[in-house]
């Protein structure tokens, strides 16, 4: 298990504790929705990452972008910073995240080539 899955079942645990709890139902949902977006950001990050080793094509922009070699950590920080970018315009952030194409930048760049 990496360090993205500890975090996200850490606070899994701290949800379903607080819960147990009766807390707040406003800190809760608010912790429901961050556990969401890391998440999103996680699966999204794993498919990039598993389409990565499927297709050569991407690991090479991945270098020319100058964004690192094609390790987890690094596909995940991408997915991270393009995540953040992204304007929720009154929509559920994590599901804009699951629907963003974070293959499209990096497959337009070889285009452009």
């Amino acid at each position: 298990m990496d360090e993205y899955m500890l975090e996200i079942n850490d606070l899994r645990r701290r949800i379903a504790k607080l819960k147990f709890e009766r807390a707040s139902v406003t800190i809760i949902e608010e912790l429901e929705a961050q556990l969401r977006i890391l998440k999103a950001i996680y699966d999204s990050a794993q498919a990039l990452y598993a389409d990565g080793e499927k297709d050569r094509r991407l690991q090479t922009s991945f270098g020319e972008r100058e964004l690192g070699s094609w390790t987890f950590d690094n596909v995940y920080f991408y997915v991270y910073e393009q995540a953040v970018a992204i304007e929720p315009d009154g929509h559920d952030l994590a599901t804009l995240i699951w629907r963003h194409d974070y293959t499209a930048p990096l497959v337009g760049h070889l285009a452009t080539k």
